[in-house]
């Protein structure tokens, strides 16, 4: 049988969990994918390095998500980013858009 000093720091732990926002699970997916991308070579690195930052460009989106798959995320972020700018170039290439134009 538990005491009430080990139930006590149960939930303090179960507390921290769910206290601990998107933004920093992000960093510690950037922080378990970096001996990839050390591994990655120029352009790739490059590539991977803009993957990261249209996930944090939706940080404020991911935050509003409360469950406990942030690299989930992560992955729609990235889709998102891509899929606009698939729209975008098909504007473009539609004539429908300025060379320098945004989304």
């Amino acid at each position: 049988m538990k005491t009430s000093d080990e139930k006590e720091v149960l939930e303090l732990d179960v507390s921290s969990r769910s206290e601990k926002n998107y933004l920093k699970e992000l960093d510690d997916i950037v922080e378990e994918w970096n001996t990839y991308r050390r591994a990655l070579r120029g352009a790739e690195k490059d590539a991977f390095d803009e993957l990261v930052n249209h996930a944090k460009a939706h940080g404020t989106a991911g935050k509003e998500l409360d469950h406990y798959r942030p690299i989930e995320t992560f992955f729609i972020s990235v889709i998102l980013e891509q899929q606009m700018e698939i729209m975008r170039l098909k504007r473009k290439l539609e004539g429908q858009l300025e060379v320098d134009e945004e989304y």
